[in-house]
This record gives C-alpha cells, sequence and structure tokens, in this order.
C-alpha cells in the first residue's frame, strides 16, 4: 500500500494527489494517514515528487475538477479528522473516473461526510472571529494584543486573517493549542502554538468585557441549553465574561420580579429643572429595563423656545453612540426632506418618544427593536416635560410610536399624516408624518420617493401653520 509524503496542508496534498490522480492510483491502494514529516523528509520526498510530476505532465494538464471541490477541499483540509485526506482523495478519484456530477449527489456517503466537515469547520471559524478576547500587552515599549483560543478544528489559517483586516493598525498574536498567528502591521505569520496554562496575559479590559455582557443580559430570555449550543462551555475559561454566567443565571429569578415590578412604572420628573437639567437627569433614568443596555440617555437639542418640535421613535444605534437625535442614515432623510422644505434644521428641536435605544445583538450589528408600550408609558414623564419647557406652536410626530405617545392611540401613518390636529392639550397643533426610517424600509423606489414628497409636503405644512417661522 502506498503511504504518500506530504505536508498536512492542502496545498502538498493536492500536487501528491495529482500525480496519483494521472497514474489513475486507486483510493484502496492508498493510505493518507501518517504522521507529519521533518522538513527534510519533506523535502526529499518533494524531490521524488517533483520527478513524478515532471513525468506526467501531460496528464496532469488533462486533470480537471468542479470549482466546487476545491472550494470545498479547502475547509475539509482544516478538520480535525484524521481521515480527511483518504476522503478528499477519494472523492476526487470518483470524480474522475466514475461521476464528474458526484458533488451534486448530496445522499452520497462521501459526499455527506464532506460537507458536514466543511459545515463544522465553517462554524468553527466563525466561533473564533466571535470568541477570541484580545488583551493588551506593553513588550519594549510598544502595544501589542495578544490572544489565547481554543478551536475545534485547525482553523488558525483560515480564521486569522479576519483579524488582520479588522485590526490592521495593531500588532497582534493569537496562540491556540495547535498554532499561533502574528500580525507585525505588514504580514500575518505562523508558528508554533502553545497550551492555555502557558499564556499569561490579563488586562484592564477584561473588565469591560465582563460589564458589557452583564448589561445585555436579558433574565427573562434566558435559555441555558440555546446559550451553551451557541457558546459552548470550552470556550469560556479564555472569555472574560464568562465568568459571570452562573451568577447571572443564579440571580435571574430575581432580577426577572424586579423588571415585573417596573414595567408599569413611569419616570419621576422634577417639574422645576430647566432643560439642560434635564438632560444630565435623564442619565440616570431606570424607570424600564432599556438603560441597562444603552449608551446613554439621548435627550432633545435644539432651542428651548423652537415653535416646530419633531418626535421621533427612538434612538438608533449611532444616536446612542453620538447622543444625538438622529443623527444616523434616518438623520439624513429628514435632513434631506428639510432642505426640500426650505427649513433650516438648527431652528427645529429635535427629541425622541424613548429616550434609549432598545436593540438585539445580530452578528456584529445591534438591530433596532420597537419599544413596549410599558417602555414607553416610562419614558413619557420626560417628554412631556421637554414640550413643557419647549412649548412648541406645533409638533410632528414621526411615526407610530411617537403618534401613539403624542395622541394616546396607534395611528394609521398612511391615512393620518398631512392634517392638523387641534384637539389635544399638549400642543396647539399636531401633525403625524412619515418617520425618515419608514421611508429607508419602503417596499420599492416609487414608495420611497413618495414617502419623502409626503414627509416635505408635512414640513410645509407646519411652516404654514406658524406664521412667524422663517422660512
Amino acid at each position: 500500500m502506498l503511504q504518500p509524503q506530504f505536508e498536512k496542508n492542502f496545498d502538498s496534498w493536492r500536487l501528491v494527489a495529482r500525480d496519483l490522480i494521472a497514474n489513475g492510483t486507486s483510493p484502496n491502494q492508498i493510505n493518507w494517514n501518517q504522521d507529519v514529516l521533518s522538513l527534510f523528509s519533506f523535502e526529499a520526498g518533494e524531490n521524488n515528487l517533483s520527478a513524478s510530476r515532471q513525468k506526467n505532465q501531460k496528464s496532469n494538464l488533462m486533470i480537471a475538477v468542479p470549482p466546487e471541490f476545491i472550494e470545498l477541499a479547502k475547509l475539509v483540509s482544516y478538520a480535525r479528522d484524521d481521515d480527511r485526506w483518504n476522503l478528499l482523495y477519494r472523492i476526487l478519484f470518483r470524480l474522475r473516473f466514475e461521476n464528474a456530477n458526484l458533488l451534486k449527489i448530496s445522499v452520497d456517503a462521501d459526499i455527506q461526510k464532506a460537507e458536514s466537515l466543511q459545515k463544522s469547520v465553517r462554524h468553527d471559524i466563525h466561533k473564533m472571529h466571535a470568541f477570541v478576547r484580545f488583551k493588551k500587552n506593553i513588550v519594549e515599549g510598544e502595544d501589542i494584543y495578544v490572544a489565547w483560543h481554543r478551536p475545534e478544528h485547525l482553523t488558525v489559517r483560515p480564521g486569522t486573517p479576519f483579524f488582520a483586516r479588522r485590526f490592521g493598525d495593531r500588532r497582534w498574536s493569537i496562540f491556540t493549542p495547535d498554532e499561533s498567528a502574528h500580525w507585525d502591521l505588514k504580514e500575518l505569520t505562523f508558528g508554533p502554538g502553545i497550551q492555555q496554562n502557558e499564556f499569561k496575559a490579563t488586562d484592564d479590559w477584561d473588565e469591560v468585557w465582563k460589564t458589557y455582557y452583564k448589561s445585555i443580559f436579558n433574565p427573562a430570555r434566558i435559555k441555558i441549553k440555546m446559550m451553551k449550543s451557541e457558546m459552548a462551555p470550552k470556550y469560556w475559561s479564555s472569555m472574560p465574561e464568562t465568568s459571570l454566567i452562573q451568577d447571572l443565571i443564579r440571580e435571574a429569578p430575581l432580577r426577572l420580579q424586579n423588571m415585573i415590578e417596573n414595567q408599569n412604572r413611569a419616570a419621576v420628573v422634577d417639574p422645576h429643572l430647566t432643560l439642560p437639567e434635564l438632560k444630565i437627569a435623564a442619565q440616570s433614568c431606570t424607570a424600564c429595563p432599556l438603560y441597562a443596555q444603552a449608551t446613554q440617555s439621548v435627550f432633545g437639542v435644539g432651542p428651548h423656545d423652537a415653535e416646530i418640535m419633531i418626535i421621533g421613535e427612538q434612538p438608533g444605534d449611532q444616536e446612542d453612540l453620538a447622543g444625538t437625535p438622529f443623527a444616523g442614515p434616518a438623520g439624513a432623510v429628514l435632513d434631506e426632506a428639510f432642505a426640500n422644505a426650505g427649513i433650516d434644521r438648527n431652528r427645529i428641536y429635535l427629541t425622541n418618544a424613548v429616550k434609549h435605544f432598545k436593540w438585539t445583538q445580530r452578528g456584529k450589528l445591534r438591530m433596532h427593536q420597537k419599544p413596549t408600550g410599558g417602555e414607553m408609558h416610562a419614558c413619557k414623564p420626560w417628554l412631556e416635560a421637554e414640550i413643557a419647557k419647549v412649548k412648541p406652536k406645533i409638533i410632528i410626530a414621526l411615526g407610530a410610536t411617537a403618534g401613539t405617545a403624542i395622541i394616546g392611540k396607534l395611528p394609521k401613518i398612511g391615512d393620518e399624516r398631512g392634517k392638523i390636529i387641534t384637539s389635544l392639550k399638549i400642543a396647539p397643533q399636531v401633525i403625524l408624518s412619515w418617520h425618515p426610517a419608514a421611508i429607508l424600509r419602503a417596499s420599492d423606489e416609487a414608495e420611497s420617493q413618495l414617502r419623502r414628497k409626503q414627509l416635505a409636503d408635512d414640513l410645509r405644512l407646519a411652516i404654514q401653520s406658524v406664521s412667524s417661522f422663517p422660512v
């Protein structure tokens, strides 16, 4: 039985496999399982293989496989499976001599095994991207970030280029038991691995991870089995925030009870505070659970005597970070409407019905979630205090959430926009209109353009209703 000499990587295997396929060597005649050779013996083997390739150069040129096989084989080559090389050669041989469409036969045992390994390796690379935690170290006066990770497969080489792209302006090293990767601002290199007990590094940012994890932990949605499926305990030892998990699970019933007790609670606002004082006070608001996951309370901005007040739903991702309403993509749409209506944004008071950003994690993104009635109720005293201090002649409520907060019922914006409401105590005049986010989510370009025009029209209507407002 043949025992090919090769380094355990795809490129080396591919060169040897080409020669064997060119000779028509059956998988039953080959055993690919062997220890990694020393550099010396590999070079000797390479010389022999080079001669073999020259001998079979003509037949090699005629060997062709689907591109899908190359993609499949590259990922499978990183699987922690001793039989992976035999499996790949078996598939390659069958593609060449038995069935060129073998990859399309999903019920084939070899294809099922290869696709399962491919999926597992991809999943492991994703886990590396999600669970690596760098620790800052200073070496000879330079900041170097280091991390230790335990992958399921041999995924250092396919997984670490992501970090070179993401953190290309910093020197870093990632260590695993199998191998290590090192970025020097120019080149990604690889070296030997180390065991976790050899990795000695601590960082003050460990506490930041713990604070972040604690802030996003929701006791009402705790599902231990699902959590362990998504973030397996084998990764916990290298992730500082996971040291909190047991305590958070134990405290979950009490935290959930507190959430239930607070769900109908409204903020208590001192009516004697000025607008700047209200903004400061809002930063300490804990009337609803949203404060725990938001960066800050995003209060209103604009002239304290503005004749027009625009109210949106809640801060988005960028507003949460900037501390200013309408600072993200929705703000750009609103600015466009201001320009079309001939309005100076600096003359408008801008705020939101809910002051904290409500979101859910989706990959690396914080995705907006609609606030509940309880969260709107908790935040309404802040909105009412703003209205009482600014005393606008007209309020433009953008979207259903703002409309509900102002008129007390859920409006149908498409039917009720563009009309001046004068029967409410909260302000002399109120207009409902499209929220810029609804424009961005329009089903097609025609719908988007229509809503943009209607928003600008509603802004013009507000100007006309306030005779003293400068155009």
